[in-house]
């Protein structure tokens, strides 16, 4: 898409979109900025979710994988080249509850690498926080069912995660 011509302003990034998902006792939070364009897909321009585990009085972030990056047809605003598109508790047969997020990279011409399978991945946390598959890369397959199993999650995944998204 061309650029708009310079005296054509963009419209400004909203107002923060905030939701929550309550998980074996704790409580996220997820807060995300959008900038709508026209003819573009709406872009993330900043998102965050923090934990607030069973008993704790302050919230924890969840270190997300995205950095900022600028869009051809956006240049003066960095967004993020990804962001949390779906969430959901998930329960161990250890009775140990999880939170699954769902990351998807941004689309872009200067993001080739952002198509295929490895435009999304899964991000495990614990309750405190903790990445739990943060060392693995987005293609992990036999590492992540490794992990799954012996977490006690292997059954999720089979069973079908219902996703809900932290944008909304």
């Amino acid at each position: 898409m061309p650029l708009p011509p310079a005296s054509e302003s963009l419209p400004a990034a909203g107002a923060p979109r905030v939701s929550h998902l309550d998980c074996g006792g704790a409580r996220l939070t997820a807060s995300t900025v959008f900038r709508d364009l026209p003819d573009q897909d709406p872009q993330v321009v900043s998102q965050s979710i923090t934990v607030t585990a069973p008993g704790a009085r302050t919230a924890r972030p969840l270190k997300l994988e995205a950095r900022p990056f600028r869009q051809p047809f956006l240049q003066e605003t960095p967004v993020l080249d990804a962001s949390a598109t779906g969430w959901a508790c998930v329960t161990s047969a250890h009775h140990q509850s999880y939170v699954y997020v769902v990351m998807t990279c941004t689309e872009s011409p200067l993001h080739a690498a952002c198509a295929g399978p490895t435009r999304e991945w899964v991000r495990l946390y614990d309750l405190r926080g903790r990445a739990l598959n943060a060392a693995f890369p987005h293609d992990a397959g036999p590492r992540e069912e490794a992990l799954m199993k012996r977490l006690g999650l292997d059954h999720v995944e089979d069973a079908g995660i219902s996703l809900s998204d932290p944008r909304e």
